[in-house]
């Protein structure tokens, strides 16, 4: 299955939900925000989200600094 994340095309060999594939990427779910086909999808969410074929995941990390 191919999915698309930050605009890059990546290879599944199964579907997955949008946890399952945050923890795949080693991103911390607490600065993560999620877009999924231009569509934000919230945190609660995430675990019975399922990808589809060609699907578009956004994924956007909040970093502090100064």
């Amino acid at each position: 299955m191919q999915v698309f994340i930050n605009g890059q095309a990546r290879e599944f060999d199964k579907p997955l939900d949008i946890d399952m594939v945050i923890r795949e990427l080693g991103i911390e779910a607490q600065v993560c925000a999620v877009a999924l086909n231009e569509a934000v999808v919230k945190r609660e969410k995430w675990s019975y989200t399922t990808l589809k074929e060609n699907d578009r995941l956004e994924c956007l990390q909040f970093m502090g600094g100064g």
